[in-house]
């Protein structure tokens, strides 16, 4: 996992297959406006860009995924993300190969990250990640999530 801000991405530089996820937020000021699936590179790299009210920790679930890296980036407002190793955790709902995702029950203890706007984590597929939950305020979330095919 990876968290920074987004002026500091170039530091990552030496992640190749992150490079056109990162010039595609930068240059983007207005992304966060829309909403759906933004095409960068076909399926291999793609932007889902989301609006939502932060829920309550207690209606999260951990989810993970095999073939693609999640860039988490908040364009305004601020979610708590939780992390915690996938290979630690049970499996609650099975590995869906065609939609890439697993789900997980949250463990008695897991990383809780604050991600405000201009923030940014990578979560690789050994990263169970639990977004969308309420960090200080219930005010709407502007969120960008790049897929990064890795797997």
């Amino acid at each position: 996992m990876i968290l920074d801000i987004l002026t500091n991405w170039r530091r990552y530089s030496a992640l190749a297959e992150l490079r056109e996820a990162f010039e595609f937020l930068e240059g983007q000021t207005e992304v966060c406006l829309g909403s759906g699936r933004v095409d960068i590179a076909g399926d291999r790299v793609y932007a889902l860009v989301q609006a939502f009210t932060p829920k309550p920790i207690e209606e999260a679930r951990f989810e993970s995924h095999r073939r693609y890296a999640d860039i988490h980036f908040v364009c305004q407002g601020a979610e708590m993300l939780g992390c915690a190793p996938v290979g630690e955790l049970a499996v609650e709902t099975p590995y869906d190969a065609e939609k890439d995702v697993a789900f997980h029950p949250k463990p008695k203890t897991f990383t809780q990250i604050a991600l405000r706007k201009g923030h940014f984590a990578v979560c690789y597929p050994e990263d169970a990640h639990m977004p969308g939950c309420l960090l200080d305020s219930n005010d709407q979330v502007m969120k960008v999530v790049v897929k990064v095919r890795v797997g």
